[in-house]
């Protein structure tokens, strides 16, 4: 099974999102919350993806983790 590619770009207010698929990017914007996290999954849920690697680039505190 091939996972969809799903490249994150995380900011204090709100994160970008582009979910490679079916050779075709679909970009996005969600609030950095337990909201905008759950409207994440809704949106990939409706799209019928299920499982993602995900990938996004290490800087600032998120690279420490």
């Amino acid at each position: 099974m091939m996972l969809s590619k799903l490249g994150i770009d995380v900011a204090k207010h709100d994160f970008e999102v582009a979910l490679w698929r079916e050779e075709k990017l679909r970009p996005k914007k969600f609030e950095n919350s337990v909201v905008g996290f759950h409207a994440l999954s809704a949106w990939l849920a409706q799209r019928g993806v299920h499982q993602v690697h995900a990938v996004m680039e290490a800087t600032g505190t998120f690279g420490s983790l």
